[in-house]
């Protein structure tokens, strides 16, 4: 017995060692290695080709023995590859393109980047003003063709003259002449200037730039003499597309320069501000997202906000009863603020209106307009009374209605009607009172057409008519027009890519030229300073501004 014991205990014993060394347990086997995982590189990984070009691509394959690759071209139409990845790129197409290389073995895939560039000429300078018979050279740089010559040309047959180095002499009529670029390469790829030929010495200078280049934004003058310009819209997404932003900047005439001023509560453009008698300003409605398309499903907002320029602030204030976007608001004698028509999101326009208390911050209904109307102007004459004019019912559906509000009863009255159909026009009140309307985009006769027109014409209050005025030289919409110390009205840039202007004067009612912009305008602003100087903001040329200019 005692001797089974102790064989007993040294089974036990070794067992025990065993154990505790590791033996015949498999808790702390190491599994296998994984196996490499397998990578592909491609190089180069972006290159910029142009029309028809090749390049030579190479792919390195990691992790794998078999480093055989199969090369594709990621977008149809984007070029082809061969299968030792040399790649030609389309003839006739431009655009990001992306080629593959897929390993065979593996499946694992790497890519690089192809940009094909739009062929275009650029000129320079691309405006430029001239006295009578005066002389500029211009200059011409082709991208994204092989042939980097341009020949040169006069658009107009009384224009002036132009030499194959590009020396420009000016004829002596005064007018609007445009010189052009042409690709020798490709005849359809062109660029122009224009030339304003004038002996007015009003002129434009540069001033400092924005932060941010916008379009369709607001600009307010402060008691102080500082502009607040506030958000607008950039093309976040690509050409056609817009999206609202709530950056705010304030220009300051001293130093001639913009600083950022605060941010907005809601990203908004096509909305209003207006300076309110306490100094603030109201920020109100405008459409809003940053990822719709222009008149494709935009969100028209009700919301509205208050600047303070003491706290540099923007904060919430009481809502609109509708959601508006290219409507007006009109600061009233008595301190409130008239809000009419406007789109709603789906490019309706409205007839109602309201009104804004600044005392307890809320929007009540006013009467209604006999007309629904968007993009229309909305001006205050002496008497206290609101002269609304033109716009439409919907997006390109002008109308030459016109009514007058009446803050003392509430109510709207029609009132004569314009000899022109118009939206996206200019109503600006003269020294004696009258409104002067401008341009704007109307129906062409024969046609479904809207084109920009030239024509003007001036609302008498006391006869509650409107009367033919001068035409300006070209046809311009969504410009801008600023009455000047003169008594003279600047109408500036409007239209694809113009960057020239025109005084009205009251005295004779006509139009004369003036010195041009650095750059074509559209959608901007412009804003009389204290000191007698129109100060023009941003705007949409050659895609978006960011610059601005002073008009002295």
């Amino acid at each position: 017995m005692k001797l089974n014991g102790l064989v007993a205990l040294s089974f036990l014993i070794l067992a025990l060692g065993l154990t505790g060394c590791g033996g015949g347990s498999s808790a702390h086997v190491q599994p296998p290695p994984p196996p490499p995982s397998v990578s592909v590189q491609v190089t180069p990984k972006t290159v910029t080709l142009l029309r028809g070009a090749t390049q030579s691509f190479v792919a390195a394959v990691t992790g794998t023995k078999n480093t055989a690759v199969t090369w594709s071209v990621l977008e149809s139409g984007g070029g082809t590859i061969d299968s030792t990845g040399l790649y030609t790129a389309p003839p006739d197409a431009e655009g990001t393109y992306h080629v593959v290389a897929t390993g065979n073995a593996s499946g694992a895939q790497g890519n690089a980047t192809v940009i094909v560039p739009v062929p275009q000429v650029k000129i320079s300078p691309g405006s430029v003003t001239l006295v009578p018979g005066g002389a500029q050279t211009f200059s011409a740089t082709v991208v994204g063709l092989a042939n980097m010559s341009v020949s040169w040309t006069v658009q107009e047959a009384a224009g002036g003259q132009i030499s194959g180095a590009g020396f420009y002499s000016a004829p002596i009529a005064v007018g609007f002449y445009h010189v052009v670029a042409t690709s020798v390469e490709d005849t359809t790829v062109t660029a122009a200037s224009t030339i304003t030929v004038t002996t007015s010495t009003g002129s434009f200078t540069p001033t400092g730039s924005l932060q941010k280049g916008r379009v369709d934004h607001t600009a307010a003058l402060l008691a102080d003499g500082k502009v607040l310009v506030a958000g607008g819209a950039d093309r976040a997404f690509d050409h056609h597309c817009l999206g609202g932003i709530d950056s705010a900047e304030l220009y300051d005439p001293v130093a001639g320069t913009f600083a950022p001023a605060g941010t907005l509560t809601s990203k908004r453009y096509a909305h209003t501000a207006t300076l309110l008698q306490n100094g603030r300003v109201l920020v109100a409605g405008g459409f809003g997202n940053t990822n719709d398309c222009q008149d494709e499903g935009v969100q028209a907002q009700n919301t509205a906000e208050l600047y303070d320029p003491v706290t540099g602030l923007f904060r919430s204030t009481g809502n609109m009863n509708a959601v508006r976007s290219y409507h007006t608001a009109t600061a009233l004698a008595n301190g409130k603020v008239l809000v009419t028509g406007g789109s709603d999101s789906a490019g309706t326009g409205s007839a109602s209106a309201e009104l804004y208390d600044p005392k307890i911050g809320t929007f009540t209904t006013t009467g209604s307009m006999a007309t629904a109307r968007l993009r229309h102007t909305a001006t205050l004459l002496p008497n206290g009374k609101v002269l609304v004019v033109g716009g439409g019912p919907s997006f390109s559906n002008p109308t030459s209605s016109a009514e007058v509000y009446d803050p003392a009863t509430g109510g709207f009255t029609v009132t004569g009607g314009m000899t022109t159909a118009r939206e996206g026009h200019t109503a600006t009140v003269l020294a004696d009172g009258k409104v002067l309307i401008v341009g704007g985009v109307s129906p062409v006769v024969g046609s479904s057409d809207l084109l920009p027109t030239a024509t003007a014409e001036v609302y008498d209050p006391s006869m509650g008519s409107f009367s033919v005025s001068g035409s300006m030289t070209a046809g311009r919409s969504y410009h801008t027009a600023t009455l000047l110390p003169s008594g003279e009205v600047l109408i500036a840039g409007g239209g694809a890519d113009n960057s020239t202007a025109e005084l009205y004067d009251p005295m004779t009612s006509a139009f004369s030229i003036t010195g041009a912009m650095e750059v074509g305008r559209s959608g901007h602003s412009a804003t009389l300073l204290t000191n007698g100087s129109a100060l023009v903001v941003g705007g949409d040329g050659i895609g978006l501004v960011a610059t601005a200019e002073l008009y002295k």
